[in-house]
């Protein structure tokens, strides 16, 4: 039987940005670990070779550096990605701690690992999702020294999983922290933030434990009116599982809502 289970709706109302609170404040021990995943960031283009003396062909070099696409209909990375994230990890600048963190997240937002590298949806027809476009890394989140890699969902309604479900308009957000223990009860520190380009409406999303993965790994869900059109998503802030509190930085994903 898989580990994903679901519960009973919750009622929340929308929020706005006007009264939110960052929720991404990161502690100075993890702070390599936001330079980590901002390099995945950049990493969506081909790295970039030192500075000529001469000025170049700007054409060319949109051509060179901007790929059709560095991820597929997934968000997971092409193989060519993959390749020069490898080419970027691999660089003697990069802190070995920084090397060990982007590798891990290549590994597992590759689907290349040992078959532990997320929350297996249920078998049959599945809603459609998008998953956010990279995974983020806590510092010593497990047991006090290992870092857990942290994935995430955005599933628009209507639909009834990942629990409490979402209805037309709205979006359900899933965040897993892979290799934790169970989420505590109380949470609030994870959120999503995000924004309508169509209807310009915007709203934070706070996470909670709706009894999903009861066992572990720790998961939280919740559900955003974000209304119908393209909607910008971030995730970012804190977990708390039954051993600890583990700070993610922000991950990022875009959806259309119907």
């Amino acid at each position: 039987m898989g580990r994903y289970c679901f519960t009973s709706a919750i009622e929340q109302g929308p929020n706005t940005v006007s009264n939110a609170r960052n929720s991404w404040h990161l502690s100075g021990r993890t702070g390599y670990i936001a330079a980590a995943t901002a390099a995945l960031i950049g990493l969506t283009s081909p790295l970039v070779a030192p500075a000529q003396a001469f000025a170049p062909d700007l054409s060319s070099l949109a051509q060179q550096y901007m790929p059709a696409s560095p991820l597929d209909e997934l968000g997971r990375p092409t193989p060519e990605t993959q390749d020069r994230v490898r080419a970027f990890a691999a660089q003697p600048w990069i802190p070995e701690d920084a090397r060990n963190a982007i590798l891990s997240s290549l590994t597992f937002l590759a689907g290349t690992g040992d078959g532990n590298g997320g929350v297996a949806l249920p078998q049959g027809d599945n809603p459609y999702f998008r998953q956010f476009y990279w995974p983020t890394v806590s510092a010593r989140c497990i047991g006090g020294t290992d870092a857990a890699t942290g994935s995430a969902i955005a599933v628009p309604g209507p639909t009834q999983i990942p629990a409490p479900g979402a209805g037309e308009g709205e979006t359900a957000f899933l965040f897993t922290a892979l290799g934790t223990p169970p989420a505590a009860p109380d949470q609030g520190g994870m959120h999503v933030q995000w924004f309508n380009i169509n209807t310009l409406q915007t709203g934070i999303t706070p996470l909670h434990n709706n009894g999903i993965n009861q066992d572990g790994p720790t998961t939280l869900s919740g559900t955003g009116h974000t209304g119908k059109g393209l909607v910008i998503a971030i995730l970012s802030g804190s977990v708390n599982t039954t051993e600890a509190r583990c700070d993610f930085a922000p991950t990022v994903a875009f959806l259309d809502v119907k």
